[in-house]
């Protein structure tokens, strides 16, 4: 019943992530759009480096603990270490001219306070109360912002230009963050300040720093396409294949229900120092689920494309270009889904160290098949590179899953 209405809430959560993505396109024209999608894909990028990780390393941690004092300690350095980070981004965004942060400087506001807003609403996850957290996380930014964009849409007599659009996300991200904090501080009573500690501040940069590189990395490959992509294409093109990879990233939606109820679950069980047995029977369940959900959810998307004309409602033009990137794209997501796990379970086994060596050669490999793609190919490079790389990841993580620990957890 608990997992059903987690399932309720992400339709909700999702479906609002995707509107905000690709509906904020039927507010601009094609151009706007999609210096849009690109503004957007750093901003990700950004806020992925900000929080370093730390809120995977909380959900370890987190359920070890008892003791309000302690985890209030936690969560204080941590969020000392999350500002850090920000602040030495922006730096270095400024002293390598990155035209965008210095054009569009509220950029900065977003990602720091997204950062942080992913971070204090995962105590919420790492105590299981799930729903929460997806509604402090994904619900409520994207209602304030769609309320604003509504209001300003149909009141304000002016085009709706990129400043327009960020300044409403700007003040989206700032009233989540704000209800996140409140929320957590006299309802969860976890306190926002605490004791100082250099030496708790290296142990989460320890341990998070792999994990950081480990997101940081495929989030990079589903969103370098989209930046180098703007070297060789329109920004026509740059926006459809942005609403197409959207589109498909939609297959993983019961994925994304089944690992925010599974994965914590599933900390637990190595916390308690359960056995590969136990454990491994407990993750078939999550993996049967997982395949099985997005393996539907593909074939309904894929019948919507070619029989049901999705492409014209999306207002996709280069229809017979976007059909075969949809195509690679779905089938990754498919193989994904059964291949996803294997990260957590090196951060649960403490290996999470590892991910140096995995994440170096994934990004390098998607960087040098972009590079050798894209001119070619264009958008269908694009995709090839990015499914390559992605792919490449997932395995190399669960053969190392299988060397450490004798099993490959199924």
């Amino acid at each position: 019943m608990e997992l059903i209405q987690i399932a309720i809430i992400n339709i909700f959560a999702k479906l609002l992530k995707f509107l905000f993505e690709i509906g904020t396109s039927f507010f601009v024209d094609k151009n706007t759009y999609g210096e849009f999608a690109l503004i957007l894909s750093y901003i990700l990028i950004f806020t992925k480096i900000s929080s370093f990780g730390i809120q995977n390393i909380m959900v370890r941690d987190v359920p070890k603990y008892s003791n309000q004092n302690y985890i209030s300690y936690l969560f204080f350095n941590s969020f000392i270490v999350i500002s850090l980070v920000s602040i030495v981004l922006v730096i270095a965004l400024y002293q390598y001219n990155f035209s965008y942060i210095k054009e569009y400087p509220n950029i900065y506001i977003i990602f720091w306070l997204l950062s942080l807003t992913i971070f204090y609403s995962t105590y919420l996850r790492s105590i299981q109360k799930v729903k929460l957290w997806i509604y402090f996380q994904d619900i409520q930014l994207y209602i304030i912002y769609f309320l604003l964009l509504g209001v300003l849409y149909f009141t304000e007599d002016k085009k709706i230009s990129i400043d327009f659009i960020l300044n409403i996300y700007t003040v989206a991200v700032m009233g989540t963050f704000l209800s996140v904090i409140i929320f957590v501080r006299f309802k969860e009573r976890l306190y926002l300040v605490s004791k100082l500690s250099y030496s708790k501040i290296e142990y989460i940069i320890n341990n998070s720093l792999p994990v950081l590189f480990t997101g940081l990395t495929y989030l990079i490959i589903s969103r370098i396409d989209i930046i180098m992509l703007n070297k060789y294409v329109s920004l026509e093109l740059v926006g459809e294949y942005n609403i197409i990879a959207r589109v498909t990233l939609q297959v993983l939606f019961f994925n994304q229900v089944i690992v925010s109820y599974y994965y914590p679950r599933l900390a637990k069980m190595f916390s308690q120092k359960k056995s590969i047995k136990q454990i491994s029977a407990y993750n078939r369940k999550f993996l049967f689920l997982s395949f099985i959900s997005v393996s539907i959810v593909s074939l309904f998307l894929f019948i919507g494309v070619y029989y049901f004309a999705l492409f014209d409602i999306l207002n996709i033009k280069n229809k017979e270009i976007f059909f075969n990137v949809f195509l690679i794209l779905m089938i990754t997501q498919i193989i994904y889904s059964a291949i996803c796990f294997y990260g957590n379970i090196l951060i649960y086994i403490h290996k999470q160290n590892i991910e140096y060596f995995n994440n170096f050669m994934v990004l390098l490999l998607a960087i040098i098949l972009n590079i050798l793609l894209i001119p070619t190919y264009g958008v269908l490079g694009a995709s090839i590179a990015t499914s390559i790389a992605l792919l490449l990841g997932n395995f190399l993580q669960m053969l190392q899953v299988r060397h450490f620990m004798g099993s490959f957890f199924v």
